[in-house]
């Protein structure tokens, strides 16, 4: 695999939807028009749709159903959150990923692939990442915080990602708090975060998100799809997965840039709005400590008062609700 295969096909992207030529391509990497038209049919051997015109040049007609990591960073060049970005075909799962890269990597980075072969949620669930259907990705910031800060982070990622799946379904999108997010019963969304710390303080923080995009009932079992679904099912139609990261990672840049700057009671009206667990008895799980109850309030802090069945009033950090 040629090493200009990347930078070429990031300078086709950034020229989307006009052409570039062989000889601009060839000046800007110092390499010749012959190399540049053998990587170019290399990549349209590897399924990837450029249109090439003589005495126009390339353009890259439609995005992929596969991920490219300089796609992905043409895509996101006004979007400077991440100074790393890695994509996949396939890894154990992003989150693992993220946390072998840490060991010799002190940027932020985003991580992607097209499936994940151990893909878990919270409580170690399994996920099912279905290849070219969903974004499978983890999130490393580097956020200089205290430890008391972290803990209302995931209300800040949850409004992002309610955000940006908002904007493709007409249907009211809802966030199960913490790490959830549902359209109607049936969940869209999971995430998790995780932190890496020493004794002095935070090193990185990463966020690990899944997002149904693409699939429909077919593609998962029985029990799955009684309690999933995803937006091109809420929407009735295809999606196109870079567009969608797009939208996705706008969101978060806002919705981090708030979490530094302000406190979650800047947003918690908003966040009281999106959430989809008031006036119902839920069933909470807090370690091995199981009840049923209803959710009173969530404090400035972001944790969550429930009343149980007894009258007894718990303020949880972090808990398994069931709807």
């Amino acid at each position: 695999m040629s090493k200009y295969r990347d930078p070429i096909l990031k300078l086709i992207t950034d020229e989307r939807p006009n052409y570039i030529s062989g000889q601009t391509i060839a000046e800007k990497l110092n390499i010749s028009r012959m190399t540049v038209k053998k990587v170019i049919d290399q990549l349209k051997a590897e399924g990837i749709s450029i249109d090439s015109v003589h005495n126009k040049g390339h353009r890259l007609n439609t995005f992929p159903n596969t991920w490219h990591t300089s796609i992905v960073q043409s895509v996101l060049t006004h979007q400077p959150l991440f100074d790393i970005i890695h994509c996949y075909d396939s890894v154990a799962s992003t989150q693992l990923e993220a946390k072998h890269l840490l060991v010799d990597h002190d940027e932020p980075m985003l991580i992607i692939s097209d499936t994940q072969t151990e893909g878990r949620g919270r409580f170690k669930r399994p996920w099912q990442s279905s290849k070219g259907k969903g974004l499978w990705m983890s999130l490393v910031l580097r956020p200089q915080i205290s430890y008391a800060m972290l803990t209302t982070f995931n209300l800040f990622m949850s409004l992002a990602i309610r955000d940006a799946i908002q904007a493709y379904v007409d249907e009211d999108v809802k966030i199960k708090w913490p790490n959830d997010i549902y359209i109607g019963e049936k969940k869209i969304c999971g995430f998790l975060t995780e932190m890496v710390a020493n004794a002095d303080g935070i090193e990185a923080v990463i966020c690990g998100i899944g997002i149904n995009i693409n699939q429909t009932t077919s593609d998962w079992d029985d029990e799955i799809r009684q309690i999933a679904t995803s937006i091109k099912i809420e929407s009735g139609q295809s999606i196109e997965r870079y567009t969608f990261l797009e939208t996705l990672i706008s969101h978060i840049a806002k919705r981090y840039h708030q979490f530094l700057t302000s406190s979650f009671k800047s947003i918690k009206e908003e966040y009281v709005a999106a959430s989809n667990i008031w006036h119902r008895q839920l069933r909470f799980t807090e370690g091995k400590r199981q009840f049923y109850g209803k959710v009173i309030e969530i404090d400035d802090e972001g944790f969550l008062h429930v009343v149980d069945t007894t009258g007894t009033i718990h303020r949880l950090m972090s808990a398994d609700i069931e709807l």
